[in-house]
Parts: C-alpha cells; structure tokens; sequence
C-alpha cells in the first residue's frame, strides 16, 4: 500500500500541471482516474511489491534465529518454502484474473480520462501503413494522419495468381465521411490483363474502398483496455489485416501470464536469499533485491525492445527474463543455508 500511495504521487506531481489546466474537477481526477490508476500500478509493480514482502518479512524471522531454531527442530528448509510457495499461488491467482479481467476493464476509464483531459496534441501520424482487405486486394499508406483522415502516398495493389493485375498510386487520399469514399489526389491507375497494361492518370477522383478510418488502430495502448479474450480476437483481427503491429499487442498477451509466474519466482528467490541471517540484516537483503528486480526489469525490457525492433517472438519476448531468473532461483536454492 505504501509503495502504491509513492507511485500515485510521483504520478500527481507528473501531472499536476494537465489536472490544473484540464477542466476536470478533483472529484472526477480521483474517481475516473487515480481509482483506476491504482490497479494497473499495483498489477503491474505486484511481483516486486511480493518479493520486497517476503524479503522484509523473512530477514525479520532470520534476524531473531526463528529460522535457525526451526530447522533446528527439525523443519526442512524445503517444509519451510511451502508456506510461501502456496502464498505465492494464491496471490498469482489474483494476479491472473487481475490482469486478463480486471486492470483492463479500470484501463478503459484511465485512459479515456488522459485522453479527454491530458492529451493535448490529438493528432497522431502513423508510418507505413498496411492492410489487406480481402484474398487480393492490399492497401498502403506511406504516412496517415488521424486527425483529418488523410493518407500520403497511397497505393492500392490487386494480386491474383501471384500477379497484379490492378494497382492504383495516389499523392494523397481523404476520407469523405458524408459520401464514404475516398477522394484522391495526383493518381495513376495500371490495369493488367493478357500481358497488356493500361494506364490511367488524373489529378482527381473519388472512389469507393472498402476501408473505413476505423480500421486502423489510432492508439497501441488501446491494447490496456481490453480483456484477453478481445485481445485475442483482435491479433486474429490485426493479422489478417496485414497490420504490423502484431508484437505490441502478443507482448501485452503474454505479459499478463508471465508476470503470475514471475511472482512465484521471485517469491523464491526472497525467501531463499532472506532466510540466511548475515551481517547488515534487513537493509543488505532490501538492497540485494532491488538489485535483483532492477535486473529483471532490465532484462524485460532488453527482450521486449528486441522484440518491437529485431523481430524476435513475443513469446521469447516476455518469457526469456522468467526463463533466467527461474535459474537464478535455483542457485539461490542450492546455496541457501539449510
């Protein structure tokens, strides 16, 4: 609770500025946007806010020798971890259903409340734009501004056969809501068929595209507001689109199991590491793991950003870090004082 009151006004002295000049009142700042901020920075902070706990907690018991006389007794260090082991389960449970169901469902207010209020600039462009309306048929922006709806450097491409047979470049493409066409400008238009092509040009015309503005995605944190069930049928939706953006949201996917299974590794490793009473007590074990989420942190982000750049599999993406750790888990296992 403490750690989430610190991260809740850090926030607020990020933005004080934004609430100041919004026109939302306090009532609606709290309600709409710290009620739901609170649990998506406790989903998302949860496995850290564990290990500091056991950490604290453990180093207390083996500060007093309660360790040591319990094993003395005849308690396994192994009988030991089952406590924690099944804590940790109960507490990846809530985990579990926390982020597939209900940090999404609290995003859908937080976000929709930063974009009313605190969003200033609204206009968003997005580079290199692809989409695939059916079987054949596949459409291409260069730049799409989502402000005025208007594509540069359009190209609609027809294939059939593994040839084109039709392929329309256009300078720039508007969106006409009343009429539902498009209106493009500076175009060229090759139809190809029995091995003879036909060219086409104009300076403008509209046209009918089954491709509405809706069909792209403005935001990719709109990949928070939605429950893993959407999530799913949107990557369906994204890939046979031919969007681009498939690794933000199959990282978001991922991440909402890894992160139950991290709590459990990381339980591990503070109980392992705590149970040993050394010189400097609590203040070396709080050290040494937040040495150790600062390295997990680091490695998350290292995997996710080779993910987003390199092509890597957003699978690999976000369980490599987990992957690592259960092996450090092991070793703090195999050393811990018994």
């Amino acid at each position: 609770m403490l750690l989430v009151l610190i991260a809740v006004v850090i926030d607020i002295s990020e933005k004080i500025d934004n609430f100041i000049r919004s026109e939302a009142t306090w009532d609606m700042i709290v309600r709409q946007y710290y009620f739901n901020f609170i649990p998506h920075i406790a989903a998302l902070l949860g496995p850290f806010f564990v290990l500091v706990a056991v950490v604290f907690f453990t180093a207390q018991l083996a500060s007093r020798s309660e360790i040591i006389a319990m094993t003395s007794g005849g308690v396994s260090f192994y009988r030991l971890m089952l406590p924690y082991f099944l804590g940790a389960g109960i507490l990846g449970g809530i985990l579990f259903y926390t982020n597939h169901y209900w940090v999404p469902n609290a995003n859908k207010g937080r976000l929709a409340f930063e974009w009313e209020y605190l969003t200033t600039w609204k206009n968003f462009w997005l580079m290199n734009v692809h989409r695939k309306l059916d079987e054949n048929t596949y459409l291409y922006f260069a730049r799409y501004t989502t402000e005025t709806h208007t594509g540069l450097k359009m190209s609609l491409e027809r294939i059939e056969n593994n040839e084109i047979t039709y392929k329309l470049n256009s300078d720039k493409a508007i969106w006409n809501d009343s009429l539902e066409t498009w209106h493009i400008e500076t175009y060229t238009i090759r139809t190809f068929e029995n091995g003879k092509e036909s060219l086409t040009s104009g300076l403008a015309m509209d046209t009918a595209i089954d491709f509405r503005p809706e069909n792209i995605s403005l935001k990719v944190s709109s990949k928070e507001e939605m429950t893993t069930p959407e999530l799913k049928k949107h990557i369906i939706e994204l890939r046979e689109t031919g969007q681009s953006n498939i690794a933000f949201y199959a990282l978001e996917l991922h991440r909402r199991t890894a992160s139950v299974f991290s709590l459990i590794i990381l339980t591990i490793i503070g109980y392992s590491l705590a149970s040993r009473k050394v010189r400097g007590g609590l203040g070396l074990h709080i050290v040494t793991a937040i040495i150790l989420a600062g390295l997990y942190e680091l490695t998350a982000k290292f995997t996710t950003t080779y993910t987003t750049n390199a092509g890597l599999d957003a699978f690999w993406g976000i369980w490599i870090p987990n992957f690592i750790f259960i092996v450090i888990a092991v070793i703090f296992v195999r050393f811990a004082q018994k």
